[in-house]
């Protein structure tokens, strides 16, 4: 995974980065459900500051959040009172995934985009078919090529100002690497004194054919890619900033 995510985990949520996974969860869980989705043991991975995990976990399933930063995973932990609730936490690399038991459901939301190349995106696929049952689903979200590019357009602004922090986000896009490197300048004050910290983000750009086309290489199907309204998305003719991919593992032996 690519990024700063230990510089930004005090701030992750103070800015406002995981408030799409958290408003995207029940929608994303009700239309797996639409999709014939049963079970109840659910994997999210790059689960970061804890975004959508404790929505989960409350509604009575077990829950198991990943990510390879524990830097994040500390905040998720401080964020989430687990008392009473089937919710656990691992630190690991989502494209060496350990199987644990049996898993119905694996989300990652927020997390296609964090790897470095088509090659680090199958080993994930690879990882995650290894973890689910059969006929288990795979639900992520990812960034189009398009989509990068407009969020680029945005330039340098300012996303929280107040007496005592001023942070500032640059947006870039990279046309010949296809990435948008996101630059944050966090200025936080110290009596008469301000302390300043960069991180960086860099999301990778990859074409929708080519990751559906690795899914069915890892052997899974595709039931339904959609838009953020949930409506079809073909590859070939659609436009949008940002598509769900509903990828189902198929039954061991299927091969169509």
């Amino acid at each position: 995974m690519s990024g700063d995510y230990a510089a930004l985990a005090p701030y992750y949520d103070l800015l406002g980065l995981s408030a799409f996974v958290e408003n995207m969860m029940p929608r994303v869980l009700a239309h797996a459900q639409s999709n014939d989705w049963l079970g109840r043991r659910i994997l999210v991975v790059g689960c970061g500051t804890g975004g959508g995990v404790g929505w989960l976990a409350n509604r009575g399933y077990n829950v198991t959040g990943v990510d390879n930063s524990r830097q994040m995973l500390d905040v998720a932990q401080e964020n989430i009172d687990s008392t009473g609730l089937s919710l656990r936490w691992r630190e690991a690399d989502l494209r060496t995934l350990e199987r644990s038991g049996s898993t119905d459901l694996v989300i990652g939301i927020d997390v296609i985009n964090d790897l470095a190349s088509l090659r680090d995106v199958e080993q994930t696929f690879r990882s995650i078919h290894k973890l689910l049952d059969d006929d288990k689903m795979l639900v992520f979200d990812l960034h189009t090529i398009e989509g990068l590019a407009q969020r680029a357009a945005g330039g340098t602004r300012v996303i929280l100002e107040d007496d005592q922090q001023m942070f500032f986000a640059t947006h870039q896009f990279d046309y010949e690497r296809q990435t948008n490197p996101r630059r944050y300048i966090l200025f936080e004050k110290y009596g008469d004194t301000w302390k300043r910290q960069e991180a960086c983000l860099t999301l990778r750009g990859f074409p929708v054919q080519s990751i559906v086309a690795l899914l069915g290489r890892c052997g899974f199907s595709v039931p339904a890619l959609v838009n953020l309204n949930f409506e079809p998305f073909d590859p070939a003719d659609s436009r949008a900033p940002r598509v769900l991919v509903y990828a189902q593992k198929r039954t061991s032996g299927d091969t169509a």
